[in-house]
Protein backbone atom coordinates (compact mmCIF):
# COMPACT_ATOMS: atom_id res chain seq x y z
CA UNK A 1 0.00 0.00 0.00
CA UNK A 2 1.54 3.47 -1.02
CA UNK A 3 1.70 5.71 2.58
CA UNK A 4 -0.73 8.42 1.96
CA UNK A 5 0.88 12.28 3.64
CA UNK A 6 -1.13 14.40 5.70
CA UNK A 7 -0.24 17.87 5.71
CA UNK A 8 0.06 19.22 8.88
CA UNK A 9 -0.95 22.49 9.33
CA UNK A 10 -4.49 21.89 7.78
CA UNK A 11 -5.17 18.28 7.49
CA UNK A 12 -5.08 18.47 3.62
CA UNK A 13 -4.11 15.45 1.94
CA UNK A 14 -1.67 15.13 -0.63
CA UNK A 15 -2.77 13.40 -3.23
CA UNK A 16 -0.99 10.43 -4.71
CA UNK A 17 -0.31 8.65 -8.12
CA UNK A 18 -0.93 5.06 -9.30
CA UNK A 19 -3.22 2.23 -9.62
CA UNK A 20 -2.85 1.80 -5.76
CA UNK A 21 -3.52 5.29 -4.32
CA UNK A 22 -6.88 6.52 -3.69
CA UNK A 23 -6.76 9.43 -5.29
CA UNK A 24 -10.35 10.19 -6.01
CA UNK A 25 -10.92 10.07 -2.92
CA UNK A 26 -8.04 12.18 -1.49
CA UNK A 27 -9.01 15.02 -3.82
CA UNK A 28 -12.91 14.60 -2.42
CA UNK A 29 -11.44 15.41 1.27
CA UNK A 30 -9.02 17.88 0.13
CA UNK A 31 -11.70 19.95 -1.22
CA UNK A 32 -13.88 19.67 1.47
CA UNK A 33 -11.38 20.87 3.06
CA UNK A 34 -10.06 23.71 1.34
CA UNK A 35 -14.15 25.00 0.72
CA UNK A 36 -14.73 24.47 4.73
CA UNK A 37 -11.33 26.90 5.18
CA UNK A 38 -11.96 29.46 2.45
CA UNK A 39 -15.58 29.72 3.40
CA UNK A 40 -14.72 30.35 7.62
CA UNK A 41 -11.92 33.14 5.71
CA UNK A 42 -14.14 35.02 4.00
CA UNK A 43 -17.25 35.27 6.53
CA UNK A 44 -14.87 36.39 8.86
CA UNK A 45 -13.51 38.99 6.36
CA UNK A 46 -17.33 39.86 5.17
CA UNK A 47 -19.35 39.29 7.98
CA UNK A 48 -17.52 39.47 11.52
CA UNK A 49 -15.09 42.36 10.33
CA UNK A 50 -16.66 43.99 7.41
CA UNK A 51 -13.94 44.23 4.77
CA UNK A 52 -15.15 44.79 1.23
CA UNK A 53 -14.49 47.00 -1.72
CA UNK A 54 -11.12 47.37 -4.10
CA UNK A 55 -8.46 45.60 -4.16
CA UNK A 56 -7.02 46.96 -7.06
CA UNK A 57 -7.60 48.65 -10.04
CA UNK A 58 -11.52 49.60 -11.11
CA UNK A 59 -11.04 52.83 -11.53
CA UNK A 60 -13.52 55.30 -12.95
CA UNK A 61 -13.32 57.55 -16.04
CA UNK A 62 -15.19 60.79 -17.12
CA UNK A 63 -16.92 60.25 -20.71
CA UNK A 64 -18.45 62.79 -23.25
CA UNK A 65 -21.55 60.86 -22.72
CA UNK A 66 -23.33 59.43 -20.07
CA UNK A 67 -21.71 56.26 -19.16
CA UNK A 68 -18.42 56.51 -17.33
CA UNK A 69 -15.51 54.54 -18.41
CA UNK A 70 -14.47 51.87 -15.79
CA UNK A 71 -11.04 49.46 -15.47
CA UNK A 72 -10.08 45.76 -15.42
CA UNK A 73 -9.63 45.08 -11.41
CA UNK A 74 -10.00 42.75 -8.16
CA UNK A 75 -12.61 43.82 -5.93
CA UNK A 76 -13.94 41.77 -2.78
CA UNK A 77 -17.77 42.38 -1.75
CA UNK A 78 -20.13 39.89 0.45
CA UNK A 79 -17.02 37.28 1.10
CA UNK A 80 -16.26 36.42 -2.29
CA UNK A 81 -13.63 37.95 -4.65
CA UNK A 82 -14.25 39.14 -8.15
CA UNK A 83 -11.80 39.90 -10.96
CA UNK A 84 -12.03 40.81 -14.33
CA UNK A 85 -9.27 41.16 -16.83
CA UNK A 86 -11.35 43.38 -19.18
CA UNK A 87 -12.96 46.85 -19.14
CA UNK A 88 -16.63 47.12 -17.38
CA UNK A 89 -19.20 48.52 -19.79
CA UNK A 90 -21.46 50.64 -17.04
CA UNK A 91 -25.11 51.21 -18.00
CA UNK A 92 -25.77 55.33 -18.59
CA UNK A 93 -25.86 57.27 -15.34
CA UNK A 94 -28.65 59.71 -14.70
CA UNK A 95 -27.94 63.17 -16.49
CA UNK A 96 -27.50 66.15 -13.68
CA UNK A 97 -26.96 64.25 -10.91
CA UNK A 98 -24.04 62.94 -8.59
CA UNK A 99 -24.66 58.83 -8.29
CA UNK A 100 -22.67 56.19 -6.57
CA UNK A 101 -21.15 53.06 -8.05
CA UNK A 102 -21.21 49.56 -6.31
CA UNK A 103 -19.91 45.83 -7.70
CA UNK A 104 -21.05 42.84 -6.61
CA UNK A 105 -19.35 39.16 -6.21
CA UNK A 106 -21.03 37.83 -9.10
CA UNK A 107 -19.55 40.82 -11.04
CA UNK A 108 -22.52 43.46 -11.85
CA UNK A 109 -22.43 46.90 -11.18
CA UNK A 110 -25.19 49.82 -10.07
CA UNK A 111 -25.55 53.10 -9.16
CA UNK A 112 -27.25 54.42 -5.75
CA UNK A 113 -28.72 57.78 -5.04
CA UNK A 114 -26.59 57.69 -1.51
CA UNK A 115 -23.78 57.08 -0.56
CA UNK A 116 -25.29 53.11 0.77
CA UNK A 117 -25.38 49.64 -1.43
CA UNK A 118 -28.64 48.19 -2.66
CA UNK A 119 -27.51 45.21 -0.62
CA UNK A 120 -24.89 44.76 2.37
CA UNK A 121 -21.23 44.34 1.68
CA UNK A 122 -21.39 45.17 -1.62
CA UNK A 123 -18.18 46.94 -3.23
CA UNK A 124 -18.36 50.71 -3.33
CA UNK A 125 -16.60 51.42 -6.49
CA UNK A 126 -16.51 55.19 -6.61
CA UNK A 127 -19.13 58.22 -7.79
CA UNK A 128 -19.96 60.17 -10.71
CA UNK A 129 -20.93 63.29 -11.33
CA UNK A 130 -22.90 63.93 -14.70
CA UNK A 131 -24.16 67.05 -16.40
CA UNK A 132 -26.64 67.08 -19.04
CA UNK A 133 -25.19 65.06 -21.26
CA UNK A 134 -21.45 63.89 -19.80
CA UNK A 135 -19.57 62.70 -17.07
CA UNK A 136 -18.14 65.84 -15.93
CA UNK A 137 -16.08 64.15 -12.83
CA UNK A 138 -15.70 61.04 -10.79
CA UNK A 139 -14.36 60.64 -7.17
CA UNK A 140 -12.25 57.22 -6.78
CA UNK A 141 -12.52 55.21 -3.78
CA UNK A 142 -9.86 53.87 -1.68
CA UNK A 143 -9.05 50.68 -1.61
CA UNK A 144 -8.64 48.40 0.98
CA UNK A 145 -5.24 49.23 2.81
CA UNK A 146 -4.88 52.16 0.42
CA UNK A 147 -3.53 54.99 1.47
CA UNK A 148 -4.91 58.63 1.80
CA UNK A 149 -3.08 61.86 1.96
CA UNK A 150 -4.54 64.07 4.79
CA UNK A 151 -3.39 67.61 5.00
CA UNK A 152 -4.95 69.67 8.41
CA UNK A 153 -7.40 72.36 6.87
CA UNK A 154 -6.61 74.17 10.70
CA UNK A 155 -5.43 73.25 13.81
CA UNK A 156 -7.59 71.50 15.92
CA UNK A 157 -10.27 69.10 15.11
CA UNK A 158 -11.76 68.43 11.03
CA UNK A 159 -12.82 65.70 9.11
CA UNK A 160 -11.63 64.21 5.69
CA UNK A 161 -13.92 61.88 3.79
CA UNK A 162 -12.23 58.49 3.62
CA UNK A 163 -14.19 57.38 0.33
CA UNK A 164 -14.41 53.62 1.68
CA UNK A 165 -18.17 53.26 0.81
CA UNK A 166 -18.29 51.46 4.68
CA UNK A 167 -16.78 52.65 7.98
CA UNK A 168 -13.18 51.55 8.40
CA UNK A 169 -12.06 48.70 10.24
CA UNK A 170 -8.97 49.71 11.16
CA UNK A 171 -7.27 52.78 10.16
CA UNK A 172 -3.64 53.74 10.61
CA UNK A 173 -2.10 57.58 10.48
CA UNK A 174 1.36 57.92 9.31
CA UNK A 175 2.77 61.19 10.19
CA UNK A 176 4.33 62.98 6.64
CA UNK A 177 5.40 66.04 8.42
CA UNK A 178 6.65 67.78 11.65
CA UNK A 179 3.64 67.81 14.39
CA UNK A 180 0.90 65.56 15.23
CA UNK A 181 -2.34 64.16 13.90
CA UNK A 182 -4.55 62.12 16.31
CA UNK A 183 -8.49 60.66 16.18
CA UNK A 184 -11.01 62.17 17.71
CA UNK A 185 -12.85 60.15 20.54
CA UNK A 186 -15.25 58.79 17.85
CA UNK A 187 -11.99 58.08 15.25
CA UNK A 188 -14.59 57.79 12.02
CA UNK A 189 -17.35 56.59 10.44
CA UNK A 190 -19.13 55.83 7.27
CA UNK A 191 -18.22 58.69 5.45
CA UNK A 192 -15.17 60.44 7.30
CA UNK A 193 -12.33 60.19 9.47
CA UNK A 194 -12.90 62.30 12.59
CA UNK A 195 -9.02 63.81 13.65
CA UNK A 196 -7.21 66.55 14.87
CA UNK A 197 -3.85 68.58 14.41
CA UNK A 198 -1.79 70.27 16.35
CA UNK A 199 -1.46 73.05 13.89
CA UNK A 200 -2.88 74.31 10.39
CA UNK A 201 -1.06 72.49 7.43
CA UNK A 202 0.08 69.13 9.05
CA UNK A 203 0.16 66.35 6.41
CA UNK A 204 -0.24 62.49 7.09
CA UNK A 205 -1.09 59.37 5.20
CA UNK A 206 -3.74 57.49 6.43
CA UNK A 207 -4.04 53.11 5.76
CA UNK A 208 -7.17 52.14 5.70
CA UNK A 209 -8.90 48.49 5.86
Amino acid sequence: MIPRTVLPRKGIIQPLHGAQAAWESDSDSNCALLDANVAFYTDLLDRSLGINGIVSGFTLLTSSNLIPGLTAGELFAQGQRYITASPVSLAPTTPSTTRYVWGTPAGTFYYTASLAPSTAGDAFIGSVVAGASTVTAVNLATHIAGFLSVTAPNDGNFSFAHMLGRAPVKALIYMTSPGIIWWQSGRFNTTDLLLTASNAGLTADVQLF
